[in-house]
């Protein structure tokens, strides 16, 4: 393993850490601050410094809150194993470069934004406000796009995603009415419209399209998988059942983000 490839290892390892802070704590508005700390409101109290990595804390038998005794979730070993994974295998494949830093500082607002999603049902615009501002002017240095196709990209996200926000309070209350009960939990927030924009800005145009496609079609299938395991398992089915968008969103804008330009190559040579 090269001296390279070890740095950006433990950088990634470092930021999954820092993606685990941020996912504790921002739901709960508060600020970042503040050591880390057990993130249920009843308890609160800080973590020793051997239990801010979850891996060490893990390896080093602290696995649980010493104050109430809530184990510390598994999420936050994969997130600092999937963190410096995607490190590794973004510079392996844009070597140490600016456009190296680019997407890894994307990689890892789509990696907290997911995780955020997935837990609260909640995108913030703590998050996304500051990550479209980077991105907006990191399309003036992206090597995969111009300026303009990032700038128009998240055009197109922030309208067709606006779009969709539209259209969920009518289809999900004709929803209600062929399942006969009052679905009251949004199926598209606004968090997805400004997830959206950043996606465009990050794949610009026409990747953003492709991106919302992956999107759709990862959605449709997972949906579709709940569908089955809930009639084959509970032997019930229950029309309207949400599920977070967020995190598909967020893996067809990493997937046409890093092979983006080999996709559309390939669509086209179709054409």
């Amino acid at each position: 393993m090269s001296f390279e490839t070890l740095f950006y290892a433990i950088l990634g390892w470092c930021v999954g850490g820092l993606i685990n802070y941020a996912a504790d704590t921002l739901p709960g508005r508060s600020g970042l601050g503040k050591a880390p700390a057990c993130p249920r409101e009843a308890c609160g109290m800080p973590r020793a410094p051997a239990a801010w990595s979850a891996v060490v804390g893990y390896l080093s038998g602290r696995r649980v809150c010493p104050g109430c005794g809530a184990p510390r979730p598994m999420r936050c070993v994969l997130v600092e194993v999937a963190a410096p994974l995607m490190f590794v295998g973004l510079l392996w494949r844009y070597g140490l470069s600016p456009q190296l830093g680019l997407l890894s500082l994307y990689g890892a607002v789509l990696i907290l934004v997911t995780v955020i999603d997935m837990e609260h049902r909640l995108i913030q615009h703590v998050v996304m406000a500051p990550a479209i501002l980077v991105a907006a002017a990191g399309g003036f240095f992206n090597q995969d796009m111009t300026a303009q196709q990032a700038l128009w990209g998240g055009v197109a996200g922030l309208v067709t995603l606006y779009g969709m926000y539209l259209l969920a309070g009518p289809v999900s209350r004709l929803l209600g009415r062929l399942a006969h009960r009052e679905i009251t939990e949004a199926p598209f927030g606004f968090g997805d419209v400004t997830l959206g924009t950043f996606v465009g800005l990050i794949t610009g145009l026409p990747g953003v399209f492709l991106a919302l496609l992956i999107t759709i079609l990862s959605a449709g299938v997972v949906a579709a998988l709940l569908i089955v395991g809930r009639v084959v398992i509970l032997r019930r089915y229950s029309v309207g059942a949400a599920i977070p968008y967020g995190p598909f969103l967020a893996f067809g804008g990493f997937i046409m983000m890093v092979f983006g330009p080999e996709i559309l190559r390939w669509y086209v040579g179709r054409g």
